[in-house]
């Protein structure tokens, strides 16, 4: 695989979502809540996601992950999800933020140019706070490894990478595409960067689900700080505060485009029918009248896709 090169990027970030200092103090408020139920908890989803992507993938394509070529686009500050795969697979990401690992001087230098103050501040807090240190500890010890090497994160633009064609056997991606502003142009970067019988496995986050708004109060307290979908309700959707960019492409959308760059593409939906009461109150109120059931219960839509071999 060849070393990626640097590329002219456009200033973007996960949290470059401009909102007054009000709205940040409770950002943060509702950000600790959400540390506050758990890091075992936050160790267990993770490591749950990547068992069910790599299970997936075997049931569908009869592909194991392990020694092998992996891209995780997007993977945040923690690096949660290639730090699972990094101890079968060599792993590698992109993100168009900054992500220290450790406490390289240069990299926080990086963070200030870089990444916005919101995702600056947060990083610095979780670290001096123990928070990522506790989260590795535990990550790891659930692995039953040692520790994690460190990784390789480039910061590069998902819809115009660096990589040469056929640099990975796998690509993967969760919650990171509802933040990418022209996301098929990434998917057909997905496309060029796998090789032939490689793997795609993107998972979004749709907007049309409760908690797609990425206000934090939708993922505290069993979301209820906030009245179910009220991004979607106009009597509400002045109180929602989203804590980053978000592209609001809806489901049916989200199936096209990757229909049109990954042709056969495997759709996987991970539902919330635990709110379709609530739901049904809203529809005999007459509410959510342009929106199906199936794109309000579905939180997660996942595209899984295998590169044809060469003929």
């Amino acid at each position: 695989m060849n070393q990626a090169k640097p590329t002219k990027q456009e200033r973007y970030s996960y949290s470059s979502m401009p909102a007054g200092l009000v709205s940040r103090v409770r950002e943060v408020q509702h950000l600790y809540r959400m540390w506050q139920d758990g890091t075992i908890q936050q160790v267990g989803f993770t490591i749950e996601a990547v068992r069910q992507c790599e299970k997936r993938i075997k049931e569908a394509f009869g592909r194991e992950l392990e020694g092998l070529d992996i891209l995780d686009v997007g993977p945040g500050q923690q690096l949660k999800h290639m730090k699972v795969l990094s101890v079968k697979n060599r792993v590698t990401g992109i993100d168009m933020d900054i992500v220290p690992q450790g406490f390289d001087l240069r990299e926080y230098v990086a963070m200030l140019r870089y990444n916005s103050v919101l995702r600056t501040a947060k990083t610095l807090t979780r670290k001096v706070l123990g928070w990522d240190e506790l989260f590795e500890k535990t990550l790891a010890r659930d692995l039953s490894v040692s520790g994690f090497r460190r990784l390789p994160v480039f910061r590069m633009d998902a819809k115009q990478m660096s990589f040469s064609d056929a640099s990975f056997d796998v690509v993967c991606s969760w919650s990171a595409y509802e933040h990418i502003a022209q996301p098929r142009a990434s998917l057909q970067e997905v496309t060029r960067v796998l090789r032939p019988g490689g793997v795609a496995y993107i998972a979004v986050h749709l907007y049309t689900s409760h908690t797609g708004s990425h206000d934090p109060r939708t993922y505290t307290n069993g979301g209820r700080d906030l009245p179910y979908w009220p991004h979607l309700r106009p009597a509400h959707r002045d109180a929602v505060k989203p804590n980053c960019y978000v592209n609001e492409i809806r489901m049916d959308e989200w199936k096209r485009m990757f229909e049109e760059t990954m042709p056969g593409v495997r759709f996987v939906y991970e539902r919330q029918d635990e709110l379709a009461p609530a739901l049904r109150e809203l529809r005999e109120k007459g509410e959510l009248a342009g929106y199906s059931d199936d794109e309000l219960l579905t939180v997660g839509l996942i595209g899984m896709w295998q590169k044809p071999h060469r003929s």
